[in-house]
């Protein structure tokens, strides 16, 4: 199926910035200090929720399976809504900070000036996508859609988020291309029938990434190339506009192709 890309969608955490380990986490204790509740996440407890997406939905896991008898009133309470609500304000006031990955802004200034949409599909709240962008006018005036939790009721790895998007920007999947950083994130987007690269984040190096058209450890930049451990290499490690039409065309034409019998 030949055509062109028309669109890029783009996990937010770990895929744009590594927000997860500088950003969500020490927010989330941010807030359980704002409200006064002795929880602490660490980085290995913090790896083990990220299983769950979702911000609220995270909150009740921990409960559920680190503090049970506090879940019912956390519920009861509206304690967990609290938190995360807590959670937002203060991961607003670090996301500025947080340092884009290498490629990512190269990629999409690439794929804005060729006329290629370039979309945002995540758990993360809005607010916190807005924030993290802020730290570049550029970078937000390129940005077509942000669909982020407020979206949708059912998180990744539910494909709800990305079909919002793809509804949203009047596109099937065949025209896109999908940027993921862990597992739960590749599942949404290949339930939504979108060819998708990986780029590894600091939680996600052991994730099982079957069905991934790629994966590497960044988007590469020159004096950084990006490298392939997985799955189809981009030319000197730097997964530029052509990479990602190659990635579409190549998926399309194995969907397209006749089942042998």
């Amino acid at each position: 199926m030949n055509g062109k890309l028309r669109s890029l969608l783009l996990d937010f955490d770990g895929t744009i910035a590594e927000t997860e380990r500088f950003g969500q986490r020490v927010a989330y204790n941010h807030a359980f200090a704002e409200l006064g509740l002795d929880w602490h996440w660490d980085e290995t407890l913090y790896g083990e929720l990220l299983a769950v997406a979702g911000g609220k939905e995270r909150l009740r896991y921990y409960l559920e399976r680190c503090r049970p008898e506090l879940l019912d009133d956390a519920i009861a309470s509206g304690l967990i809504v609290k938190v995360h609500h807590a959670k937002i304000r203060q991961f607003a006031k670090i996301a500025p900070t947080i340092p884009l990955r290498p490629g990512l802004l190269r990629l999409v200034r690439e794929a804005h000036a060729a006329g290629v949409l370039i979309a945002i599909a995540t758990t993360a709240s809005k607010p916190g996508v807005e924030a993290l962008l802020s730290q570049d006018p550029s970078l937000s005036s390129m940005i077509s859609l942000i669909a982020a939790n407020e979206a949708v009721e059912r998180k990744k790895p539910e494909p709800d988020v990305y079909l919002w998007a793809l509804d949203r920007l009047g596109l099937e999947p065949a025209d896109c291309v999908a940027i993921e950083d862990s597992n739960v994130g590749l599942r949404a987007a290949l339930a939504a029938n979108l060819p998708t690269i990986v780029t590894l984040s600091d939680y996600t190096g052991m994730d099982d990434f079957t069905g991934a058209s790629a994966v590497l450890s960044n988007l590469g930049e020159r004096d950084e190339p990006a490298r392939s451990l997985c799955g189809v290499r981009p030319k000197d490690g730097l997964v530029d506009l052509a990479f990602m039409q190659m990635i579409r065309d190549s998926a399309n034409a194995e969907t397209a192709s006749p089942v042998k019998t």
